[in-house]
């Protein structure tokens, strides 16, 4: 480890500097911080000043006193005096120049004049960012909080060691906070807050030792991912199991980590927003959800997420329209949703093409048809990145991406009131038993339906089978399937019974 210190031109009092169970008594702190922190090298800035200052002519100067202690364990640097622009600018250059790459350094600043802790900030959040320097600590020797407090002082007066590093921390904290409200990116702030759990168990004979923390830093961490890619269903599952971690461990941050109590609140306001208890029910609500989504990547920029995002979202709310099918299905969305809208946007171009008649029925299915056109036109504007002639420019991509929300807004003030819930499973009776359906093995095809069918899915029974093991299948379902279906090319799908809207 190696040691930052400076050194002032100040008549400095002995006093003990105290740190934990260690002290050391001395009248200069660069002294005490070899004693107490035992660092492998230490480098003292100095100005003209300082280097030349003796605090009696009967005394040596500072530089001499501690080159006499340490010799070559200590090494000089200087700097200038800070007055203008361009000198500070020279103390921060030549104490980050001190700093090899993948160094752990202790900063103290104890003795340094003016502006110079604010420098000694400055070049430590610059090591950590840049040069992926591990800053152990910054420490301050708080002579003006000895105890007792007296004048002049005596030398077993005794002055604590400040860790002033939480208010670095405090930056990066900040930093990963901005992150996330401007960018949708909390991968630092899910760091700091993973890194805030560990150190609190490396304590030795710590209490009240934080249980969640690191679950709420593995929460952001899966909500940041899911936001950079586009997933609204993560996003809302994601989003919803933070808030409701979030207000488990407000006393554990307020403890361990207490940065992130200064953000939580803002952070909080930006997760509500979008958290959802069911993201797999579709519904107004969960349209509306994905919309805020969709609007929150336009205000931050995320152009490419809004447009992905924007043209799924018309998928889905066709989906709620239709009011039937998996509404997460591929074949669903792909083959018969995005088959229909295709069709109706070639039609608007004066093309032919089959539709269904249901199509009709949707009261905006003109504005929705060229809202898909659209949306289709610039999407590809992103998917080639450009590389064509006649590409789009950059700044009419951003312009049209901000008309998306007020587009969509239209559409959802027509919305359905139905509710749809994703999950849906076929199975065909007549798979569960061999040539000829026996009563005796009853429990067996029993068995089998329940495990095709999972927990809370859509279940759909079709195929040839006789009605005694149909009513004994739709018996055991009830409880495991969230809606029963009969499905048969003459009746075509029957309910049997609903859950959804219970």
């Amino acid at each position: 480890m190696r040691a930052l210190s400076f050194l002032g031109a100040a008549k400095y009092e002995t006093v003990t500097y105290v740190w934990d169970e260690r002290s050391h008594t001395t009248r200069l702190f660069p002294e005490a911080l070899v004693r107490i922190f035992e660092p492998d090298k230490s480098i003292i800035f100095v100005t003209e000043t300082a280097k030349n200052f003796r605090p009696s002519q009967s005394e040596p100067r500072y530089v001499e006193m501690l080159q006499g202690k340490f010799g070559d364990q200590v090494e000089w640097a200087d700097i200038p005096e800070g007055r203008s622009e361009q000198e500070l600018w020279e103390i921060f250059d030549r104490v980050a120049s001190a700093v090899d790459e993948g160094d752990n350094i202790l900063l103290d600043i104890t003795h340094a004049f003016r502006s110079i802790p604010m420098i000694v900030f400055a070049v430590a959040a610059y090591l950590r960012r840049v040069k992926d320097v591990r800053v152990e600590r910054i420490v301050y020797g708080a002579y003006e909080a000895r105890q007792p407090l007296r004048t002049p002082p005596r030398p077993e007066d005794r002055a604590p060691i400040l860790d002033l590093t939480p208010l670095l921390d405090l930056m990066d904290w900040l930093s990963g906070a901005e992150l996330l409200l401007r960018r949708s990116d909390a991968s630092l702030l899910a760091q700091r807050i993973e890194e805030s759990h560990r150190r609190a168990w490396r304590i030795p004979g710590g209490d009240s030792l934080p249980k969640q923390l690191q679950s709420v830093g593995r929460k952001l961490h899966l909500f940041s991912q899911a936001m950079q890619l586009a997933r609204p269903l993560d996003v809302m599952y994601h989003a919803y199991g933070l808030r409701e971690l979030i207000n488990a461990t407000q006393t554990e941050a307020a403890r361990w980590a207490k940065p992130f109590g200064v953000v939580l609140n803002r952070v909080r306001e930006e997760i509500d927003a979008l958290a959802h208890d069911a993201p797999d029910r579709l519904d107004t609500e969960h349209l509306r959800k994905q919309l805020s989504l969709i609007k929150d990547y336009v205000e931050k920029g995320l152009l490419v997420q809004a447009v992905l995002l924007a043209r799924e979202w018309v998928i889905t709310w066709m989906a709620l329209q239709f009011g039937e099918g998996d509404w997460l299905a591929k074949d669903f969305r792909e083959g018969q949703i995005e088959g229909v809208l295709n069709t109706a946007a070639t039609r608007l171009r004066g093309e032919t093409g089959e539709i269904p008649p249901r199509w009709e029925e949707i009261l905006q299915h003109r504005e929705i048809a060229k809202i898909w056109d659209w949306l289709g036109d610039l999407r590809n504007d992103l998917a080639h990145c450009g590389m064509r002639r006649g590409a789009a420019s950059v700044d009419s991509i951003e312009r049209r991406v901000k008309e998306i929300p007020e587009r969509l807004e239209g559409l959802l003030r027509e919305s359905s009131s139905r509710v749809m819930i994703s999950g849906r499973v076929v199975i065909d009776v007549k798979g569960l038993y061999e040539d000829v359906a026996k009563l005796e093995v009853l429990p067996d095809y029993l068995e089998r339906a329940k495990k095709q069918a999972g927990e809370g899915n859509e279940v759909v029974l079709t195929g040839q089978g006789p009605i005694w093991l149909y009513l004994a299948i739709a018996h055991a379902l009830h409880g495991k399937a969230r809606r029963l279906l009969y499905d048969s090319p003459v009746t075509g799908e029957v309910v049997i019974f609903d859950h959804t809207a219970t």
